[in-house]
């Protein structure tokens, strides 16, 4: 969890304890949504808790950007579309420092007013509107500024790298302030989650391309692939970089802090031996501990996860007691799979099949339970014990 994202959480608890002192701060909700009849294309949600205790949600409607906000009980406050296309890919929102909330999206970025009135779009990459930058994840940096990644994006002037890796800084304004390219010479580079370092930096984990063989790069190349891992200084520049796998497939998909320092990141891998094919059956779920220079600490493995070629349901997000839960996407056995481990959380594993399609995001919630959107459109609110 980022520096502002343990303020954020801060912020909501005195919030909520300020407006009613008759409502309890332990009150704990629970419930599952269908949000589909408000949102008609992309077939998942993003979901982040809000200052009030309430939610806000991000999806499509009309191959258009779509905003809902909830109150603590998911039911609907407001919502509202935009003029910025989206109908596909991965989306993230979050509610910035000034009350309102910000989209990213694979065209652009989305600024909106605590009422969901919009305040500014930006559309493309390096001033063009066409190419887009398929963002996947944004976040508020203590400095003011915002900063989101994604890819892959092929650079202006280096079209012989391939689609690399994007991390863009912007002011709260809008105005693009950094545009920065990583990753090799393969192709389909790309960043998946960024947080704020525990020393002021940023750390960012997604995937990164390498060669079949004798080949340097693979024609295959979402099977031939490293978990990446950098910290960049605020403008970019790389402090260090890291790439943990072997010779078939390994993807980082987020990270989150530890509170006793380092990261943990969750990812998938895919022991294939160029059979590509039996990822269906061979896809694990990866979870690696790292400190604060990248190194490895320790890694576990968890078989039985869904593959999806472009990227498997992952997230992960930490509990009450500093320990950790993700939620996926079981092969067998259900729908939705959560999973809590820590020092002194007991182990929780669950695999629902009344709620969504896979655990698309998880996050922390300010009663110490936990929200997460699912494919299929599906929101859950559980308790600390992963109950609804």
């Amino acid at each position: 969890m980022s520096k502002f994202n343990k303020i954020f959480l801060i912020l909501i608890l005195l919030f909520t304890g300020c407006e009613n002192e008759e409502q309890s701060i332990q009150e704990v909700i629970t419930f599952i949504k269908d949000v589909s009849p408000e949102n008609d294309c992309g077939y998942k949600v993003a979901v982040k808790p809000t200052i009030d205790r309430g939610y806000i949600i991000a999806g499509c409607k009309n191959d258009s950007a779509w905003l809902m906000k909830t109150d603590p009980y998911g039911n609907k406050i407001w919502e509202s579309t935009y003029g910025l296309i989206d109908y596909w890919g991965n989306r993230s929102v979050f509610q910035t420092s000034d009350g309102g909330f910000l989209f990213a999206g694979w065209t652009g970025l989305l600024k909106v007013n605590e009422n969901g009135e919009e305040k500014w779009i930006t559309k493309g990459v390096e001033g063009i509107a066409s190419k887009y930058p398929y963002y996947e994840d944004i976040i508020e940096h203590s400095n003011g500024n915002y900063y989101a990644i994604g890819g892959p994006v092929i650079p202006n002037n280096n079209a012989n790298n391939g689609g690399q890796a994007i991390l863009v800084k912007i002011d709260e304004t809008g105005t693009i302030l950094k545009t920065k390219y990583y990753g090799g010479q393969c192709e389909d580079d790309l960043f998946r989650s960024v947080i704020e370092s525990n020393d002021g930096k940023l750390i960012i984990v997604g995937e990164k391309g390498h060669g079949n063989q004798s080949f340097p790069c693979s024609f295959d190349f979402r099977y031939y692939k490293d978990i990446y891992i950098l910290k960049t200084g605020l403008n970019g520049a790389i402090i260090w970089e890291k790439t943990y796998g072997g010779d078939y497939l390994e993807k980082g998909a987020d990270i989150i802090q530890k509170e006793s320092g380092g990261y943990v990141i969750i990812g998938e891998s895919c022991e294939h031996n160029y059979d590509i094919y039996s990822c269906d059956s061979k896809a694990k779920i990866i979870i690696l501990d790292i400190d604060e220079n990248g190194n490895s600490i320790n890694q576990s493995l968890f078989p039985g996860l869904e593959f999806y070629e472009a990227g498997s349901y992952l997230s992960v997000t930490n509990t009450i007691n500093g320990g950790f839960v993700f939620a996926s996407k079981p092969r067998n056995g259900g729908y939705t799979w959560f999973y809590k481990w820590g020092a002194f959380d007991a182990i929780i594993e669950k695999k629902s099949n009344d709620a969504g399609f896979g655990g698309v995001n998880i996050e922390r919630t300010a009663d110490d339970g936990f929200i997460i959107s699912t494919s299929g459109n599906f929101l859950i609110k559980t308790d600390s014990e992963l109950s609804y």
